[in-house]
């Protein structure tokens, strides 16, 4: 996927995002201070902040979803899947949750932090054919 290193570069110049690495029964979930704008050597691009990192394959990556999610009964997450094959997720990076305020705390909605997600999913979805939005 030709965009997809833009995309990360734009994703990671944010550090409010959190990044949460592998799908399966094994996750790890990383907030973004002091995030680095990925380098990329020999196919796999290495994101990194102050106390963490991982590698990501990026011909792996054939498939990117900005994703409106249910979580946590009523709670929405708002963010963007890496994916192979559509049932892998590789690495998802979450915006600012809108519901919830800087200390995680249930909040009423505030625009500022959903018009990020929406903004950046109008910017990006339909740049190629499996660049798309999906609500879960």
């Amino acid at each position: 996927m030709k965009n997809t290193l833009e995309l990360l570069n734009e994703l990671t110049s944010d550090p409010k995002m959190m990044w949460v690495v592998g799908g399966g029964s094994v996750v790890s979930e990383n907030h973004a201070h002091g995030i680095q704008q990925p380098e990329v050597h020999n196919g796999w691009a290495t994101i990194e902040a102050e106390n963490w990192h991982f590698h990501l394959q990026l011909e792996k990556i054939d498939g990117i979803q900005f994703v409106e999610a249910t979580s946590h009964g009523d709670l929405k997450s708002y963010y963007v899947r890496f994916s192979h094959e559509w049932d892998e997720t590789l690495v998802r990076c979450y915006f600012p949750n809108p519901y919830l305020d800087d200390d995680e705390k249930r909040t009423e909605l505030q625009p500022d932090k959903l018009r990020a997600f929406e903004e950046s999913r109008d910017r990006w979805v339909g740049k190629e054919d499996d660049l798309i939005f999906v609500e879960r």
